[in-house]
């Protein structure tokens, strides 16, 4: 931007932005001359539209009426009155302008702290709920969580699976593995690998000959649908504390017995120990039934 002294006619080259929009007061060097400069614009070209639009007209109307001719005379004055400055002024960064306060408002103070806000109890926790909601629901929809849900399926399935099989074909797993027999008997699951049960089993005591006698009758039946081998059946005297007094072995009439058929088995013995209270009767292999 050039700029001319109008004592000397001396012209000087300054930056654009050493000048504001409103101009200011320099000085020559040359003859120490002071005159307000402002920067100088060039001039429109001229008009070649003999018909201008309405908004054109608008703009060339549009004229700064901020001052009237005595304001400036009056401002042209007070300038000449400040101190004489260099023409070559040095060259600052601007200063931020203040934020302009409502006169309706007061001034902010900057020290004054922020008044406390009531803390919202009910919505912070609605808001984490919420949140938490969202997070679950991305977190189901990614293809690991589907995986492992039907993983955990498949696995709660086959455990089913498992434990019924266990349950219907207790008996063929013992057959195959008898250690399985005492897990059985744990849960109160009996299993009878031989398909033979004891059933109307009757006690009676007499005396034969001035002697006590104990006369034991059953009946073997096959619970089975196929034809079973009848092993010899083991009877055992015992006391209140369920300890072994006495033992002997009967052996059937017959070792085979139909499906569904029952087969009569008949003990005793004479002069049974004293304190016997229970016999129980069991096969060689197999499952023991107790009569009191």
């Amino acid at each position: 931007m050039l700029i001319t002294c109008p004592n000397c006619q001396t012209r000087y080259r300054v930056a654009s932005d050493a000048l504001s929009a409103a101009g200011r007061q320099v000085q020559c060097a040359n003859c120490a001359g002071l005159w307000y400069a402002t920067p100088g614009f060039p001039a429109p070209p001229a008009a070649t539209d003999p018909d201008p639009s309405d908004d054109e007209l608008a703009f060339r109307a549009d004229r700064d009426v901020l001052f009237s001719p005595a304001d400036e005379a009056l401002l042209d004055a007070a300038f000449l009155q400040i101190e004489p400055q260099s023409a070559f002024p040095a060259s600052e960064p601007p200063e931020a302008d203040a934020a302009p306060v409502s006169p309706d408002l007061p001034a902010p103070e900057d020290d004054a702290p922020f008044p406390p806000q009531p803390f919202d109890a009910a919505g912070h926790s609605a808001r984490t709920r919420a949140l938490a909601r969202r997070r679950r629901g991305m977190l189901a929809a990614m293809p690991l969580a589907r995986f492992r849900r039907a993983m955990r399926v498949v696995i709660f399935t086959v455990l089913i699976g498992v434990v019924a099989a266990g349950l219907v074909l207790r008996t063929p797993i013992v057959a195959a593995l008898p250690q399985m027999d005492g897990l059985y008997r744990l849960v109160g699951l009996g299993t009878n690998v031989i398909g033979l049960d004891f059933v109307d089993v009757k006690t009676l005591r007499t005396t034969r000959d001035g002697n006590s006698v104990i006369i034991v009758n059953a009946k073997i039946s096959n619970i089975t649908n196929r034809l079973a081998f009848v092993p010899s059946v083991l009877v055992s005297l015992l006391d209140a504390d369920d300890e072994v007094l006495y033992e002997w072995t009967v052996n059937p009439a017959t070792r085979n017995i139909l499906p569904g058929d029952v087969l009569a088995v008949d003990a005793q013995l004479t002069g049974p120990p004293q304190g016997a209270t229970t016999v129980r009767l069991s096969f060689v292999e197999g499952r023991r039934e107790r009569n009191r």
